[in-house]
């Protein structure tokens, strides 16, 4: 017996362990379809029972087309600029002794603003003023000496005319006793008198030439003299002059009216005539200049209306208490910006409340024409598809149409359409990307406007 417990056949102890499994991964399969067949009847169950889904509106916000009175304009950032500016320099060296007003005060025409030293000046008028009478007493001398050299030259004229006529008398008797002496009326001793008296005259008539040409030169350099002494009366002079003119110099004054700068010197300084620096600069802001640039295109179209009135430039953005500030169109360059394709235009505004500040840039609007019983619409509003531009409108089923249109003219705001559009129906300004021919908008309130209490 005990061997046979021991002896247990082979094929009881080597049973094959897969079978057990297999039955249980069969198990599973089952289970798993079981859950996937569920699983897929409760969603298909669900889903039958869902209601279908409805289309959702688009929210949007909308402007009425209205009918108005456009005017045509160009905007373009501008730039203020004084009428003129005057930078104050010295015209003389010396010490800055005073200054007369404070910085950014407006100033007249004429009004002192420096005073430099003006002693040195008023010293080197001293001496000139000595120089000048020096040199006329220079003058009146001179003068007198040919007064004197005159006089005497008349003196000796009139003895060579006395000498000349006692001369030719001489000579018509001494003739007249040459021919007694032929005739033997007269001894020749006689006739010897008269002729040494002819000689003797002769020699005096030629003294009395001599002297007066002595004379004569004498008064060419008396007269040489009297020149030079003029030419050092007027040098003198002129220095004088000068000297004065310096001196007023040290009174430096506003050459216009305006508006004073920061002051870039000081009491007590020196300053130079002929120095790059300033001592001031001078705006003239009343009125002033804005310039601007508009594009080359529309030059013509501006020509052709100026030539009919005087075209009107605006201000935007100044604060709402300042009110309009509108000046003319006074200059237009005379060539085209290469560059940049553009030209350069300048408006005068008489700016008597000084809103408009030298170096600030501001929006410049030139008003060209106004398009007068004009449909318009936010520009805003207007799209650009295959088809061209467009809007929506919105009909009174609340559904947003497709309307194509066209831009005449746009201030960037508002555009001026063509299109078959009416005044007072809806059109989407904002929420396109929503849209779609046909479908459903809801309209969005606009906002309340915010009113402050007092």
């Amino acid at each position: 017996m005990l061997t046979r417990d021991t002896q247990t056949p082979e094929t009881s102890s080597t049973m094959p362990a897969g079978k057990p499994n297999n039955r249980l991964v069969s198990i599973f399969f089952v289970v798993l379809l079981i859950i996937v067949v569920a699983a897929f009847a409760y969603f298909t169950s669900e889903h039958e029972k869902k209601p279908p889904e409805v289309k959702r509106a688009a929210v949007v916000r909308v402007a009425s087309v209205e009918k108005a009175n456009v005017p045509r304009v160009l905007r373009a950032l501008g730039h203020v600029e004084p009428m003129s500016t005057v930078a104050v320099r010295s015209r003389v060296d010396g010490e800055l002794v005073d200054v007369l007003f404070a910085e950014g005060d407006r100033v007249k025409t004429g009004q002192r603003l420096f005073t430099i030293d003006p002693r040195p000046f008023d010293e080197a008028i001293r001496q000139l003023a000595a120089k000048v009478a020096q040199a006329k007493a220079d003058v009146s001398k001179c003068r007198s000496l040919i007064a004197k050299d005159r006089s005497e030259l008349t003196r000796l004229a009139a003895n060579r005319e006395r000498d000349m006529a006692e001369e030719a008398n001489a000579r018509r008797d001494h003739a007249r006793y040459q021919e007694l002496v032929k005739e033997g009326a007269v001894s020749v001793e006689q006739e010897n008198r008269y002729a040494t008296n002819v000689a003797s005259l002769s020699a005096t008539v030629k003294a009395d030439t001599a002297a007066m040409e002595n004379e004569k030169s004498v008064i060419q350099s008396d007269q040489a003299q009297l020149e030079a002494a003029q030419a050092a009366l007027k040098a003198a002079e002129s220095d004088f002059q000068n000297a004065q003119l310096q001196r007023s110099y040290c009174s430096i004054t506003a050459p216009m009216d305006g508006k004073t700068g920061a002051l870039l010197v000081h009491r007590g300084q020196m300053v130079k005539a002929g120095d790059t620096s300033s001592l001031v600069v001078i705006n003239k802001v009343k009125p002033v200049y804005v310039s601007f640039s508009v594009p080359e295109q529309d030059l013509p179209r501006i020509h052709e209306l100026q030539k009919q009135h005087p075209l009107q430039v605006g201000v935007e953005g100044l604060p709402e208490h300042v009110g309009n500030v509108t000046g003319t169109l006074t200059f237009i360059d005379n060539s085209v910006q290469r560059n940049t394709g553009t030209i350069l235009m300048k408006a005068t505004f008489a700016n008597e409340n000084e809103v408009l500040w030298p170096g600030t840039y501001v929006k410049a609007v030139l008003n060209l024409d106004t398009i007068y019983d004009a449909t318009v619409v936010p520009t805003q509003a207007v799209q650009v598809g295959q088809q061209g531009q467009y809007v929506y409108v919105v009909g009174p089923d609340n559904k947003a149409n497709l309307v194509t249109v066209k831009i005449k003219y746009s201030d960037g705001t508002t555009s001026v359409i063509e299109g078959n559009l009416k005044p007072g129906e809806q059109i989407v300004v904002d929420g396109h990307m929503q849209l779609m021919p046909g479908a459903p908008v809801e309209i969005q309130p606009s906002a309340p406007t915010q009113t402050s209490t007092p």
